[in-house]
């Protein structure tokens, strides 16, 4: 396919941190095809930040809530009325690959989650992807768009609950989308202690939607208050304020790629996710893991051998760089 004007196709249905692992890619499609009107295809749930993305023109949002068939039916039909030129399937699932096949694109190219190697980061995949196609990619930045109107929520709520801006402010989540996947909330509590004892860190402490249960854990394991948010932030809203922490620590889950991308200096706990393929590439971030095991029946024992010495020297070391660079 030539740079002339043509239309695009991108999918890429789930999940938030995965989302986030596109951008390199679809940063890179744009910059080839400059020219083109370029479409994503993505899940409802997801559309706040997609909707923030600059590389695209239009997003066509896939409802997971409803009548599967019926819903598959309805998006089959607005894409083949596009006529796509091309369509990339970022996924690589069995829905993606159908929706790509039903999609009538003139070409198509994606490929199946485990047809790259283990250990190469998905942002490298994603890039091989697109060599097939004459894209040489090479930049893995990440990016997050907050908008103002989500900074300026973040910096009224902030000020209602009296954190002064020289204040260090630790976003500390505890939770995540599988419960393997969670270090034991009262060691999260130790850890959130400590910094609030030595640095009079603000702790800023954040759930999803369902974790309510688990932040009232960490908070009540405190000695110290930590400051609660509501589990029930837009997606715009969480990432504005954790753009205002000096440091994140965070379970293997979403909001911990959201740090990541907007440069947040962050402390990544896994278990038995593949860190080498999902894990920052920042060197200002830290990925703590044990094993090399993928048995997700093992990750909850697998976390709880991250002790808590473990966690805050990482953390006092980030903490100490921080405060040494303020004082320079």
């Amino acid at each position: 396919m030539t740079q002339d004007h043509g239309s695009i196709l991108l999918i890429r249905m789930t999940s938030l941190g995965d989302i986030i692992l596109t951008l390199p890619a679809i940063r890179a499609i744009r910059q080839h095809f400059s020219l083109h009107r370029v479409t994503m295809l993505t899940s409802l749930e997801y559309i706040d930040l997609v909707s923030e993305i600059p590389y695209l023109d239009e997003i066509i949002t896939f409802d997971r809530r409803g009548e599967e068939l019926t819903e598959t039916i309805r998006v089959v039909r607005r894409l083949r009325k596009r006529k796509f030129d091309l369509v990339i399937d970022l996924h690589g699932k069995f829905r993606t690959r159908l929706l790509s096949r039903l999609s009538g694109g003139r070409q198509r190219i994606g490929s199946r989650r485990d047809a790259y190697p283990p250990n190469t980061h998905t942002i490298d995949d994603h890039f091989q992807l697109l060599s097939t196609i004459g894209i040489q990619a090479n930049d893995r930045s990440l990016e997050f768009y907050v908008t103002e109107e989500n900074q300026c929520f973040a910096h009224e709520l902030l000020s209602e609950k009296l954190l002064l801006d020289g204040q260090l402010k630790i976003g500390i989540f505890p939770g995540a989308a599988w419960d393997y996947k969670c270090w034991p909330a009262d060691r999260f509590a130790e850890v959130a202690d400590r910094m609030r004892k030595q640095y009079n860190a603000a702790i800023l402490l954040f759930g999803g939607p369902a974790e309510a249960e688990l932040v009232n854990q960490v908070r009540d394991s405190m000695q110290t208050d930590p400051i609660l948010f509501g589990t029930n932030l837009q997606l715009g809203q969480l990432a504005a304020l954790i753009s205002c922490c000096d440091q994140f620590v965070s379970n293997d889950t979403g909001p911990a790629h959201i740090a990541v991308a907007l440069g947040v200096p962050t402390i990544v706990l896994f278990g038995v996710t593949n860190h080498l393929k999902f894990g920052p590439l920042d060197p200002i971030h830290t990925v703590i893991r044990y094993d090399d095991s993928l048995d997700r029946s093992e990750g909850s024992d697998i976390m709880r051998l991250i002790t808590i010495d473990e966690v805050w020297e990482i953390a006092e070391e980030k903490l100490n760089a921080l405060d040494k660079k303020k004082h320079q």
